[in-house]
């Protein structure tokens, strides 16, 4: 038997409903993941709320301490309010970063939905989405360092539950001994783009969580926005105990604990992130040394596949167009190719403001200007190059010590990495009135954190150019693009909407394998 969201026995509002309790913790911990990751915040309760429930996780990556989870339900009269704040610190070539993410869900006793919040820390000031909800739509507000950005969205399609009623229906389930849950739900960490959860009791007995038995089930959760499979155990009150993530470079497992071993005994947090896990060492992927240098290829021809034989997906953009083989795909990449873009209001999304390409930054607007002084009236393809190669020489220290911070961050402390030189590229082509958008996946490096001829993960940014996607990686000094890239996933950089755009990221990590490379006409064989 199944449980649906049709079967929960409470007063719909006239308009939809969304977000989930404990899920929401997989996709906290796939955005950590994703960025490679800063402090935790514990958010004091607010006067006049009373916290009924409050729930503590120590997570461990690939067996290695590596951050902690918080889960919390409050109540102020008829409001109730869902909390979830985690954070993961990992290595990344021998430097240690942290994420820190909080959000919230207020409703009212019928699941109302009323307001939601999201406030993320990854490397540059904390950056805040707030929600509210009306029956006619969503109104958003971002901010960051006193700047903000509003906008208004739809609202999803009907049916969508609140935390509070996604809770409810998984505790009808474990009551009626049911052995399917299946719901659609909106999570802050995906804007507001509807999210569908399906869970599958996969067992019933006895659990063991922090050194005791206790009674409980086992299943096995897939949401829309990550392609992995979570293992979920709930004890017989239908209180999550532990959630396991298994990834290719390591399991994630968050486990019910106390809060001072959550902490890591009085809050030790500086303790984690010193022996937080390598990760951007570890999803490389080694090339053979006969392969040639990469670096401004015109053409390069790639054989791919997944270690777990899962299907590929690869996105055609840019100059990048992919096709089935009997393994994998083979994706060609070609320095100066294009795809079609859209056109009309299917660009709006990637001319507007937001939270990472916040163009109504007085600061970001001067830049642009300054960048693109006497070239003003230029065409688009030469405007864009100008600001590509701006945005390579204003960016002064590149390091890894940032996560993903926002353009105007970047702007004020000139530093960064890929994700960086990506998002403040995008952020002035929008303020040159260029749409452009995210694009992640795998580069080629001759030599890079001790390794050689490896493929590292990266970022670059898409423009439209005369009407079709245009690869631009600001990061390169002697040429836009090249074939030693290839594209996994790309993004809008809006606001609150990245968790959904690197899920499938997330899911190749260091479960992607190069079987052959040809360029310039010689195949290369590839372990």
């Amino acid at each position: 038997m199944a449980a649906h969201a049709s079967d929960l026995d409470y007063v719909r509002p006239p308009f939809a409903q969304g977000t989930t309790t404990m899920i929401t913790a997989s996709s906290s911990i796939v955005r950590s993941i994703a960025f490679i990751a800063l402090a935790f915040v514990v958010h004091p309760a607010a006067a006049g709320w009373t916290t009924l429930e409050e729930a503590w996780y120590m997570m461990t990556l690939g067996g290695q301490p590596c951050g902690h989870l918080r889960t919390m339900l409050q109540q102020d009269g008829d409001l109730y309010r869902t909390l979830s704040e985690s954070t993961l610190s990992v290595g990344r070539a021998g430097a240690s970063v942290t994420v820190t993410i909080s959000s919230t869900f207020d409703e009212r006793a019928d699941h109302t939905p009323v307001a939601a919040s999201l406030t993320q820390s990854m490397g540059g000031a904390p950056t805040t989405t707030d929600w509210t909800f009306s029956p006619t739509g969503i109104e958003v507000k971002a901010q960051q360092g006193g700047r903000a950005t509003t906008s208004t969205k739809p609202l999803p399609p009907a049916g969508w539950l609140t935390p509070r009623a996604a809770d409810a229906l998984r505790k009808k389930a474990l009551k009626d001994g049911l052995v399917t849950v299946e719901f659609t739900t909106i999570d802050p960490q995906n804007g507001t783009a509807p999210m569908s959860v399906k869970s599958q009791r996969t067992g019933t007995g006895p659990l063991t969580i922090d050194g005791k038995q206790l009674a409980g089930t086992t299943w096995t959760t897939r949401t829309s926005l990550l392609p992995i499979d979570t293992i979920e155990e709930y004890d017989a009150a239908g209180v999550m105990v532990r959630q396991v993530t298994p990834m290719a470079l390591g399991r994630i497992e968050a486990v019910l604990t106390t809060k001072d071993k959550a902490l890591g005994g009085g809050g030790a947090a500086g303790a984690v992130a010193a022996a937080a896990p390598e990760l951007l060492v570890a999803s490389f992927i080694q090339l053979e040394p006969s392969v040639p240098d990469l670096d401004c290829a015109e053409i390069v021809v790639w054989d791919l596949r997944t270690k777990d034989g899962t299907p590929l997906d690869l996105p055609d953009a840019g100059g990048q167009s992919t096709r089935r083989t009997d393994r994998g795909e083979q994706v060609i990449v070609k320095r100066g190719a294009t795809t079609p873009a859209p056109t009309g209001d299917a660009l709006k999304e990637f001319l507007e403001p937001s939270q990472m390409c916040d163009t109504n930054d007085a600061r970001l607007k001067a830049l642009a200007k300054r960048a693109l002084r006497g070239k003003e009236q230029a065409p688009a393809a030469e405007r864009a190059e100008v600001l590509r190669a701006f945005v390579l020489e204003y960016i002064e220290r590149k390091d890894l010590g940032s996560a993903f911070a926002s353009a105007s961050d970047v702007a004020r402390s000139k530093s960064g990495d890929c994700s960086e030189h990506a998002t403040l590229l995008a952020a002035l082509l929008r303020c040159a009135g260029i749409p452009a958008r995210g694009a992640t996946g795998l580069v080629y490096a001759d030599s890079f954190a001790g390794g050689k001829h490896v493929m590292g993960w990266h970022m670059w940014t898409q423009a439209v150019i005369d009407g079709a996607w245009v690869d631009l990686d600001a990061t390169r000094p002697d040429c836009a693009f090249d074939g030693g890239h290839i594209l996994t996933a790309v993004s809008a950089l809006g606001d609150g909407g990245l968790g959904g755009d690197l899920g499938s990221v997330v899911a190749l990590m260091g479960n992607l394998a190069v079987d052959g490379v040809e360029v310039g006409g010689a195949r290369k064989p590839a372990p």
